[in-house]
């Protein structure tokens, strides 16, 4: 017959091989849940960066079509080929112009930061 001395004693070695077990298993779960943190950590990061990155973009694109819109206005509402002159704008062009083929035009009817 087994003492019960050894029953016990292999109960308590059992219940202990069984201990270091499941702390052996929370020990890997750990490192598992922390891997999984790290990684969904750094997906935060990137889709936060995408997100500004997105933001940019569609700003930028806003901007560009205002500014875009401003010129279309500006060139559809210029003076076109056959809109005459101004009368002053016309005669000072047109009283240059002779000058220049009369050999009139000399140095001093430059300003001075205009080179000649």
């Amino acid at each position: 017959m087994i003492p019960w001395r050894l029953y016990l004693t292999g109960a308590i070695v059992a219940a202990l091989l069984a201990g270091l077990g499941y702390v052996g298993w929370l020990q890997q779960r750990t490192k598992a849940l922390k891997a999984q943190a790290a990684t969904a950590t750094q997906q935060a990061a990137n889709n936060a960066e995408a997100v500004r990155q997105v933001d940019r973009y569609e700003h930028t694109q806003t901007i560009i079509r205002e500014r875009a819109s401003d010129a279309i206005q500006a060139v559809q509402t210029a003076p076109d080929a056959a809109t005459p002159l101004p009368a002053g704008l016309r005669d000072a062009w047109a009283s240059g112009v002779a000058r220049v083929r009369d050999g009139d035009a000399s140095d001093t009817d430059h300003p001075a930061d205009v080179p000649h």
